[in-house]
């Protein structure tokens, strides 16, 4: 038995080890996140997607540089065709700008597609890696762990989503940064004095733009943490809210959310004009960036022989060079700021300690394995016996599994919520006797499982702890919402499925049809005994 739960627990891991994201023929796939407790955790998130964010960031260089040559193109068809009047040679330049163009064209949006790409990956699987430390049936402890749901809610999506965007800065920067020395390098062999303002006046632009981003950067935290408060008052008075109303606090919880809504609102107008202040500035520098070196160009036409191509050549790329420089300036300033900040947040959560005791060693849960009787024992005093399962908590989870009398169903599939095996959520839902639910186990449960009855979602509860198959299985009162023929169809499969198997299954109950089929009784003393 114990081969056979080996092979059918093994399929289940395959689909997690291939998992991708697909557009066409782009693939992407899942990210090799550090360990939380890495000092450069944020760092190791950014370069999680390589080798295909280099692609990434390569087609946006790429396409930045082919924006930056067009000027270059049309100085020099100025210059070679509409100076001398050469209209073969105008057309010669016509042909190459269109096909700068579709270079720029494909190079930009393979550039971007992979940034998505690559983006939403990171940006699942640290929700994945968010939700899965959530869901851990040992709970969140220590000093200061986020434990309300609707502030878990906001880690799980808006922070893992921003500091999922570091990644950004591994393609952006790199084609502003190389668009930028382009842009230098061929103004430098147009005139050399144009070049090296080009090369003092990008450091200049960037760090004038990352002081002005300062504002936004306060401002935007500020927001972050504005809305998330307020997105976990809204979940956790919505979880709440039968409790809420029963207190007759409705009033006072209205309050209470329209004070965080308020605030949020606030800084979220703050951060907005933040956010126009910085616009108009860097917008404001820009201009007079490309002034100043449109009138330096003209002077040097006037003067030095610059020609009339090359000084449309520098003006358009002085015009062009501005954006890369504000935005390389705006992207050190606030992106990795605000990645960074949420990034403290989801690593508070994966690295919290447990709220539970670490687990129990292999010898002591050996001890306690050996001490229960293969099959099925039931224990009746379901109040003293209660007491005991804490500690059974305690034992590996892959060995030991004590199923929440109340299980959580998910939207989607009835078979889906019970094992990522068909084969095994049909063989367990045909024991926990789930053949009368309309639809079968293609049917959706709806969230919650709201689509099925109690008695129903009871019973897929029970077919999913049957299905994880553990060495020994606890269940605490698996079918009081079914009426009693149907228990006693649903205890004799049970019995069915343990007899000869070698595993045990532990059964909290005073219905009598499950002392009908046990192996073993037991009170509460003979499972403190146990357990102790």
């Amino acid at each position: 038995m114990a081969s056979r739960r080996d092979q059918r627990q093994e399929p289940a891991q395959k689909p997690q080890q291939g998992r991708e994201l697909s557009s066409g023929r782009l693939r992407v796939r899942s990210s090799r996140l550090p360990a939380p407790d890495d000092p450069r955790w944020l760092l190791k998130v950014a370069f999680s997607q390589r080798p295909r964010q280099f692609l990434a960031s390569g087609g946006m260089l790429l396409g930045f540089i082919c924006n930056a040559t067009t000027s270059v193109v049309v100085g020099r068809a100025i210059d070679d065709a509409v100076a001398t009047g050469n209209v073969a040679h105008l057309v010669t330049w016509v042909g190459v700008l269109a096909l700068l163009f579709l270079l720029n064209g494909v190079s930009v949006w393979l550039g971007r597609r992979y940034l998505e790409m690559i983006l939403q990956q990171v940006s699942h699987d640290l929700r994945t890696a968010v939700t899965d430390r959530i869901q851990d049936p040992r709970g969140i402890g220590g000093p200061g762990a986020e434990r309300t749901a609707g502030g878990l809610l906001s880690i799980a999506s808006t922070d893992a989503n921003k500091a999922s965007e570091i990644i950004v800065m591994t393609v952006f920067p790199v084609a502003e940064l190389g668009s930028i020395l382009y842009v230098a390098a061929v103004v430098l062999t147009i005139d050399w004095r144009l070049g090296l303002a080009v090369l003092l006046g990008a450091p200049a632009v960037v760090l004038l733009s990352v002081r002005a981003a300062r504002p936004l950067r306060h401002r935007a935290g500020q927001r972050q943490q504005a809305l998330a408060r307020t997105a976990a008052a809204a979940t956790d008075a919505v979880q709440g809210l039968r409790i809420i109303k029963g207190l007759g606090v409705v009033a006072t919880m209205r309050d209470r959310y329209r004070g965080f809504s308020e605030r949020a609102y606030r800084a979220t107008v703050a951060a907005n004009a933040a956010e126009a202040r910085l616009t108009a500035t860097t917008q404001s520098i820009g201009a007079v960036y490309v002034v100043a070196v449109g009138v330096a160009a003209g002077w040097l036409a006037l003067h030095d022989g610059l020609s009339v191509g090359e000084l449309i050549t520098v003006v358009g790329l002085s015009q062009y060079v501005v954006h890369p420089m504000t935005m390389l300036g705006r992207n050190f300033a606030t992106r990795v700021a605000m990645s960074a900040a949420s990034g403290r947040r989801v690593v508070g959560v994966l690295t919290a300690p447990y709220a539970e005791p670490v687990e129990a060693d292999t010898a002591t849960t050996d001890a306690l394995l050996a001490a229960v009787p293969t099959g099925i024992t039931v224990v009746r005093d379901l109040a003293a016996a209660e007491t005991v399962t804490g500690a059974l908590r305690r034992l590996p989870r892959h060995r030991v599994i004590v199923a929440p009398h109340a299980a959580d169903l998910f939207d989607g599939p009835l078979r889906d919520n019970v094992h990522p095996v068909p084969a095994v959520a049909a063989e367990a839902l045909e024991v926990a006797d789930c053949a009368d639910i309309p639809g079968g186990p293609d049917r959706s449960v709806g969230e919650g499982g709201r689509r099925l009855s109690g008695g129903q979602r009871q019973r897929v509860a029970l077919a999913r702890a049957l299905a994880a198959d553990p060495e020994l299985l606890v269940l605490t009162d698996p079918t009081t919402a079914v009426d009693s023929v149907t228990e006693q169809e649903i205890a004799g499969r049970v019995a069915d499925r343990y007899a000869g198997s070698g595993h045990r299954l532990i059964v909290i109950s005073e219905a009598p049809a499950w002392r009908v089929v046990a192996d073993t009784r037991w009170d509460a003393a003979d499972l403190a005994g146990v357990v102790a």
